[in-house]
């Protein structure tokens, strides 16, 4: 055995979990004081090379890039590229103004490190950057200036360059691309005249090569490039990530293998720690985070780098850029959500009152694996819903979902979306859609389409004149409503809007405040109408036609109960086509 060795891989050890411990008080400090804490530091280059790039980089938008200057020059090269893959790039295109700022920052932490590196390490990506913002053009000793000569910069009277305005290039629909700021002149200038002095031959084949670089190529070789690195910390590319909302049964999960477990005191210390700035985020109002508090603190580490890992797909699968701090927690929200609604539909719908089943099914299933069963609850919902409307009688007739007023409008337009989403309408949350949190946001949405889907078959049994149609707003509502009052009023059975005369008297009836009853009155009547223009029995009539009906009564009792028949406006009566 080496001894040596052996003492060494303890100090390291020693080290590292010293170095883990005042990280992790770093990323729980507010901006300002983490800055002066790192600074401050016995060994400030140490503790920011042992930082995860992540934790570093989330940690440079708490600080603020300007200020984060002082940290960054005495970052890692590989921790100026993973901050330089993050910012400089929007989907799969250069963003020239973020780049720029970015190389900015970069250049004040230390400009003459910076240039050694793009140049050594990065010569196509710097030289892409050039070539979008600058003209270049290199004068043979016996050719003049340029003709507009004014605008172009020499300092040795051979290489010249001016820059451009707008950017060179065309982004994928044919517009041209968005400018770079205003600081990329001054940025690239300086860049370029540090290069000069370090090595003016340097710097004069950087100008030559930015002449005659391919712009196409060398982006594509750069994205490819940037997506292999990205995909080593998690963050696969969209088409990849997306995979993580790709649904599985409860029959699907699979169960984790039997393997030691890997603690801090066993890690090996060459290795990076997982990032750990998405722990101080983890709160403990949901089924996933109470069942989390309950498992064997042995797994915590592994878990730790593994739920790490699932943010970053999600993060990648969403196309967000996690610039502040509040889309980070929107990010670990998000996933915490999607994991509890796994972890319900694995143990069940009283799953929240259950976090010990909850901790039981974290140490046997993957997190991922949970999370693809959460996403499976509303991504099967919205599979159901779609097939429906394909084939619904609301889409033959082409009417807008509008029709199904803003209630279930709000429902199925949630549904309808890429990932979709619960109708919360500012009731739990300051949003109006939300992630879908427990079985029960499932149930009552599935509620509502089930209501819908009745009322698309017995729209389609009733087939009414759209084409009589000529006042108001035509909602579901307003169209059963008047038709059934028509009926009622023998009059045709057409959806022209009723005179407020002939309708007043069967106002004043409907809600006749001597008869507590009449409600129910009315809904078995209108239930009989259906009957009547359905050949349905009421006996056969769907629940959740029945259901619809219910909360439509109780609706109009609630908005026009105590209103006067003399006082009928049809300004004011929104359930009723009348004039």
């Amino acid at each position: 055995m080496n001894t040596m060795t052996d003492y060494k891989l303890a100090n390291f050890r020693r080290k590292e979990l010293v170095l883990s411990q005042t990280r992790k008080e770093i990323l729980n400090q507010d901006g300002q004081t983490a800055l002066e804490s790192i600074l401050d530091a016995p060994a400030p280059a140490s503790l920011i090379q042992s930082f995860p790039d992540q934790d570093l980089y989330y940690l440079m938008h708490k600080v603020g890039p300007a200020d984060f200057a002082p940290v960054l020059s005495m970052a890692t090269s590989e921790q100026w590229e993973y901050i330089l893959d993050l910012e400089a790039w929007d989907n799969d295109r250069v963003d020239l103004a973020t780049t720029t700022k970015t190389l900015d920052v970069l250049f004040q932490a230390d400009p003459q490190r910076l240039m050694r590196w793009l140049v050594k390490e990065k010569p196509e990506f710097v030289e892409y950057y050039f070539f979008r913002n600058m003209e270049v053009r290199v004068r043979e000793h016996d050719d003049p200036p340029p003709e507009d000569h004014p605008d172009y910069i020499t300092w040795d009277d051979k290489f010249y360059f001016r820059f451009l305005k707008t950017p060179k290039g065309f982004d994928e629909e044919g517009s041209p691309l968005p400018p770079a700021g205003d600081l990329f002149p001054e940025l690239i200038e300086k860049m370029l005249k540090t290069t000069a002095h370090m090595d003016l031959s340097v710097f004069h084949s950087l100008l030559l090569e930015t002449g005659s670089i391919l712009p196409a190529e060398a982006e594509e070789e750069q994205f490819r490039l940037k997506n292999i690195r990205l995909a080593e910390k998690g963050f696969l590319p969209v088409h990849e990530a997306a995979g993580v909302y790709q649904p599985i049964t409860c029959d699907q999960l699979r169960q984790r293998p039997q393997r030691p477990v890997m603690t801090p005191d066993n890690f090996d210390p060459t290795i990076p720690l997982p990032p750990q700035y998405h722990r101080q985020y983890i709160q403990s109002d949901t089924l996933f985070e109470n069942a989390l508090a309950r498992v064997n603190p042995e797994l915590l580490f592994d878990l730790n780098a593994e739920l790490g890992a699932l943010i970053n797909k999600v993060v990648s699968a969403d196309k967000v850029k996690i610039r502040e701090k509040e889309d980070l927690e929107n990010m670990i929200r998000k996933t915490m959500i999607f994991l509890s609604l796994g972890l319900e539909s694995i143990i069940g719908p009283n799953g929240q009152a259950m976090p010990d089943q909850g901790a039981a099914a974290i140490e046997t299933y993957f997190l991922e694996d949970i999370f693809r069963t959460g996403s499976a609850q509303s991504i099967g919902l919205k599979s159901h819903t779609l097939t429906w409307y394909n084939q619904s009688f609301i889409l033959k007739k082409r009417l807008p979902l509008s029709f199904l007023g803003e209630h279930w409008l709000g429902v199925i337009g949630g549904l309808f979306l890429e990932r979709p989403l619960f109708f919360d309408n500012y009731a739990t949350t300051q949003t109006l859609y939300r992630p879908f949190q427990t079985l029960g946001d499932i149930d009552r949405t599935k509620g509502v389409t089930d209501q819908v889907m009745a009322l698309d078959a017995a729209l389609e049994q009733l087939n009414p004149e759209f084409g009589t149609f000529d006042e108001g707003i035509l909602t579901f509502k307003t169209l059963l409503l008047t038709l059934w009052a028509k009926d009622r009023l023998h009059l045709e059975p057409t959806l022209e809007a009723v005179d407020q005369a002939r309708f007043k008297p069967f106002f004043k009836e409907m809600f006749d405040q001597d008869n507590p009853g009449i409600r129910d009155i009315r809904v078995n009547d209108f239930l009989l109408w259906i009957s009547e223009q359905t050949g349905t029995p009421v006996e056969m009539i769907e629940q959740p036609l029945k259901a619809m009906v219910s909360d439509l009564f109780q609706e109009l009792e609630e908005e026009y109960g105590n209103v006067p028949a003399d006082h009928v406006d049809p300004r004011f009566i929104q359930h009723f086509l009348l004039k």
